[in-house]
């Protein structure tokens, strides 16, 4: 123990590397984010996933440990996102030209495969908003494609916006 106080620049250094070492091990999990834990680029496992009816404050959000150096979390929103779609233009059937604005509504439930599928490290929520945008416009245009204008402006508007979901819902 003597030979410790002895040089005490040893012993700052070895309390920084143990402080480095803990620091990059030990981090927050937010409860409105969920992460995928990559180790080595490989996703190896989820945190905090989203679970329907889980109440707010009892998720596994908190303290959590990861391998320094070797293991990286790629944070995922839990919340509903959106996509925008603005002045697609659709021609109707009785070839009037519209100008069409829409949104859609959206949530990332499985990480895992939003990591995988979209092969993002960072900014996985855009990339699906970016893959979403041209099935919107799709589901947009097919629908309303299909229909006088006059049909658009009736209560069968609802109908059409059902039918655009679904079609929307299909395709992602």
């Amino acid at each position: 123990m003597g030979s410790v106080w002895r040089n005490p620049i040893g012993f700052g250094i070895a309390a920084l590397l143990a402080l480095i070492l803990l620091a990059s091990s030990v981090f927050i999990v937010p409860e409105t984010e969920q992460g995928v834990i990559l180790r080595f680029e490989k996703p190896v496992g989820t945190i905090n996933r989203w679970k329907p009816n889980q109440p707010f404050g009892q998720t596994d959000s908190g303290l959590a440990v990861k391998i320094p150096f070797f293991d990286k979390i790629v944070w995922i929103d839990k919340r509903v996102l959106d996509v925008d779609l603005n002045n697609q233009q659709v021609l109707s059937t009785d070839q009037l030209r519209l100008e069409v604005d829409a949104f859609a509504r959206f949530r990332i439930v499985d990480p895992l495969k939003a990591v995988v599928s979209t092969g993002s490290t960072s900014s996985t929520e855009e990339r699906v908003a970016d893959q979403l945008r041209p099935l919107l416009g799709t589901a947009v245009r097919n629908e309303l494609g299909r229909r006088q204008f006059a049909a658009l402006l009736s209560p069968e508007r609802g109908k059409v916006m059902d039918n655009i979901q679904a079609g929307l819902q299909q395709l992602a």
